[in-house]
């Protein structure tokens, strides 16, 4: 009886799960309320309360006091998904940059192709919200890192739009921790619109090449990155 107790709240988890995929809730939409999962599961209020903690501890739900539990932001994308925070950190970058090298071209050939015009409209908006940024001295790298989830999101692959941005998501850390290398926003503005308008003229091979010779220029910047850190 006590193993199935311990179970229990693990096995309402996964039906929650189900449930929030059969109601097709995407992130920021309500829950429905703890009376309502305990009526319709038919458990205690304490199972629900514990099977909630499991799935906001696998970034399925947030939950915030007072307001009540919503579908959470890169649902069930938990932190350090790939385990990176066990990686050698004096070669994670060049690491994570090389598998986005052998990524990232390939998602450019297939977004060339499936793009929407909502997909165009988001790419030009984040390449102008980069130029605005720099024009102001600002930090403009969430603009260049939206561009490449944007990219992601224009396969129309689900899996892609997931695997991306959790690369993306560590080599933007390691970026915060070292200067800008001098000139690198110029390129990345350049290779940006090179890779916007290949996606535009749905050209794949011209959007894959274009994201190899950006990709390339990036991996050179953060060595440099790195060695300013060092001095």
């Amino acid at each position: 009886m006590e193993n199935r107790a311990q179970r229990l709240p693990e096995i309402v988890a996964q039906k929650i799960k189900s449930m929030i995929i059969e109601l097709s809730l995407n992130e920021g939409d309500r829950m429905p309320t703890e009376t309502t999962l305990t009526s319709y599961f038919n458990v205690s209020r304490s199972s629900i309360r514990e099977a909630i903690k499991i799935l906001e501890a696998e970034n399925v739900v947030e939950i915030q006091h007072g307001r009540g539990t919503y579908i959470a932001k890169k649902t069930g994308i938990s932190k350090d998904p790939l385990g990176l925070s066990f990686s050698d950190r004096d070669t994670l970058l060049q690491n994570l940059l090389e598998a986005r090298k052998l990524m990232e071209p390939g998602i450019a050939y297939i977004a060339a192709q499936r793009r929407t015009a909502d997909n165009l409209v988001q790419m030009q908006a984040s390449i102008r919200d980069m130029e605005r940024s720099f024009a102001k001295g600002e930090d403009y790298t969430r603009y260049d890192y939206r561009f490449h989830c944007i990219l992601a999101e224009s396969t129309q692959n689900d899996v892609l739009n997931r695997m991306l941005p959790l690369i993306c998501d560590s080599i933007n850390a390691g970026y915060m921790q070292t200067s800008r290398v001098k000139g690198s926003y110029e390129r990345a503005i350049y290779w940006h619109t090179k890779i916007y308008d290949a996606v535009l003229a749905q050209k794949p091979l011209e959007a894959q090449q274009a994201v190899i010779q950006h990709l390339s220029q990036t991996m050179i910047d953060a060595e440099h990155n790195l060695e300013g850190a060092e001095k």
